[in-house]
């Protein structure tokens, strides 16, 4: 599903509006809640990743080659889900619809075990979308990445919650996007402790990896 974007048209509807929307309602909506936490870079010389490339949008990176991926199967209207990473042993079930282009949302409801991850990605072609105060730059382009601790306990803006202890750790990357037909990157994570450090530290080696084209 790398580069479905131009290889074959999928119906879009407004429904299909709607439910992006949705999606990245959820990835947004939970960063609002919490204590912001100071931002770490991952270690130098991480091993062991893998490839993934969405030439299409763009966009190429490297994630744990242990962890399970995979590519959503519906395109948005201006906000498309690309694609689904994490520590569970299996990837939930990403259920299209012929009728609307669109299914399940991204991210959709998990349950993370200890020391769980889960991340995502999304591209938007909309026309100037706010990135906010940026703090730092992906593969030369200005980005907004911040992370917050929030509840493990699930809310109307919590889709993916840890199992263990009583706070998880929520990263969202916002990206100015590499080219006019992709003007926004969007990076989310959920990190389950006790060991933060080293989810974070993989999630912060998947955006340091990260390559644009024009």
């Amino acid at each position: 599903m790398g580069a479905v974007r131009g290889r074959f048209p999928i119906p879009r509807s407004r429904r299909g509006l709607l439910v992006a929307a949705a999606a990245l309602v959820v990835v947004l909506g939970g960063a609002a809640a919490g204590t912001t936490i100071a931002l770490t870079s991952a270690s130098a010389g991480h091993s062991g990743l893998a490839d993934a490339s969405f030439p299409g949008y763009h966009l190429s990176f490297r994630y744990p080659e242990t962890w399970k991926r995979k590519d959503w199967c519906w395109l948005g209207t201006d906000v498309f889900p690309l694609t689904l990473l994490g520590t569970g042993h299996a990837a939930p079930t990403c259920e299209f619809s012929e009728q609307y282009g669109s299914g399940t949302p991204l991210p959709p409801p998990q349950r993370l075990g200890r020391n769980g991850v889960s991340a995502w990605w999304f591209a938007t072609d909309k026309s100037v979308p706010a990135l906010g105060k940026t703090n730092t730059s992906v593969d030369g382009q200005p980005a907004r990445v911040t992370v917050r601790s929030q509840s493990t306990r699930r809310t109307a803006k919590s889709y993916v919650n840890c199992t263990t202890g009583t706070s998880q750790r929520f990263l969202t990357a916002l990206i100015r996007g590499p080219a006019p037909d992709v003007t926004q990157i969007e990076f989310g994570a959920v990190v389950c402790g006790p060991d933060f450090a080293s989810g974070l530290a993989d999630v912060r080696a998947i955006l340091d990896s990260v390559h644009f084209t024009s």
